[in-house]
């Protein structure tokens, strides 16, 4: 029987392939700051009302999900990232809503965004991303959810 080289390589390119989509989501494509992305030590929690969910970004915004928020200085973009109103236990608000949000201010594409890490919203509080910035999947909350762990 004849064996290709191709053969023997296919376990290691699907290991490349694997690592490399790992990498892409990962690794904020948008940071504009190279140092960090999410710096937990510049966070702030600030309250609004809700004026509209975007479960898709319009354009010109970052990935993901995207609640406008009015607050006391004005409109907020907050970005809840790709999994923010995704999976069982995932946050879920309306327009009108009254919300608590915690995280970082940041310039993406000349646009002013606040980088969600947790809302407090229903009486209870949703974690989108962790205290470096990397977005909670809905698998993880449902992991953390079964072992009676608070994200």
């Amino acid at each position: 029987m004849r064996h290709s080289r191709f053969i023997t390589s296919t376990p290691l390119t699907a290991g490349l392939l694997t690592g490399l989509l790992f990498a892409i989501l990962v690794v904020p494509l948008n940071a504009d700051d190279s140092d960090s992305w999410y710096d937990v030590s510049k966070e702030v929690t600030l309250s609004g009302t809700v004026s509209s969910v975007l479960h898709k970004p319009a354009p010109g915004m970052i990935w993901g999900s995207h609640l406008m928020v009015e607050t006391a200085s004005g409109r907020l973009d907050a970005s809840l990232g790709r999994f923010g109103l995704e999976g069982d236990g995932a946050l879920s608000v309306t327009p009108g809503q009254q919300i608590e949000l915690t995280g970082v201010m940041k310039t993406v594409r000349d646009k002013e965004v606040f980088v969600v890490r947790s809302v407090k919203a229903n009486g209870k509080t949703f974690t989108m991303r962790n205290e470096h910035g990397i977005e909670v999947s809905p698998l993880t909350r449902e992991r953390a959810a079964k072992k009676g762990v608070t994200l």
